[in-house]
């Protein structure tokens, strides 16, 4: 059985979490990093899709709505998983990768959020047999675009932002389609990769406007993911646990 781990930046990694999760349920990880694939975001060179695999789409720093080859042939890839019932995740990136290849819209939000946010999870999202195992609803993000839930999915959580302009905005944070899920949030994030992301992707805090000051806003990321971490830890492993128990559907 393989998963396959879609890698769209070398500092978002499918983290030791999920490779432990992955490792134990008899998965081999096969990366697919196709931000190194020279050159780059021209090509996706994946194993074929398998009954028995798993598919993780994760985040990176480009949009959906870029015109770049792999990411087109990734939403090739994902739509197929996903009208297959083969179990797949979409995370940031992934999700809005997911989300506009099923026939969802993918646009900037505004703002940009990074750092623990509390999401709402409907009452779909909370008798859902995998989204329901996030029972503490919050959540490392790390986004400034977000995605509408496709036609003939499910929505299961919606997220609130403060844009640059001074405006709230409302906008989806997950969803299911059979037996694929996309989110808007970080499940894989580990603390170690929190502390190289705040290390290497510094300047995104910038990106969240004047009112935020970046310096103070990584200090309190790194700070609450500290104390909510073994939660978050604890949590996400249920969730991706729950992906791989799912059984084959429609």
């Amino acid at each position: 059985m393989n998963a396959v781990v879609i890698q769209h930046h070398r500092f978002e990694t499918i983290g030791s979490n999920f490779q432990s999760v992955l490792t134990d349920a008899g998965f081999e990880v096969v990366t697919v990093p196709i931000y190194s694939q020279a050159p780059a975001f021209q090509s996706f060179d994946a194993p074929r899709l398998e009954r028995n695999d798993v598919v993780i789409a994760l985040g990176g720093p480009m949009s959906a709505n870029d015109a770049f080859p792999a990411l087109k042939k990734e939403m090739s890839y994902l739509r197929e998983a996903a009208q297959q019932g083969i179990r797949a995740i979409g995370i940031c990136l992934g999700a809005q990768l997911l989300a506009k290849a099923l026939g969802g819209m993918v646009e900037p939000t505004g703002g940009y959020q990074f750092g623990l946010r509390k999401i709402w999870v409907s009452e779909e999202g909370h008798r859902d047999p995998v989204f329901g195992k996030i029972t503490t609803p919050l959540v490392p993000t790390l986004h400034g675009e977000c995605f509408t839930t496709p036609p003939g999915a499910t929505r299961l959580a919606e997220g609130f932002m403060l844009r640059r302009d001074g405006r709230y905005r409302r906008f989806d944070m997950a969803f299911r389609f059979e037996n694929a899920y996309g989110v808007q949030f970080e499940p894989q994030l580990t603390l170690d990769e929190l502390r190289v992301w705040n290390r290497e992707l510094a300047s995104d805090y910038d990106l969240m406007g004047d009112r935020f000051h970046p310096e103070e806003e990584a200090a309190r990321n790194l700070r609450e993911f500290e104390r909510f971490y073994t939660v978050h830890r604890a949590q996400m492993a249920d969730f991706l646990k729950s992906v791989l128990s799912l059984t084959e559907r429609g």
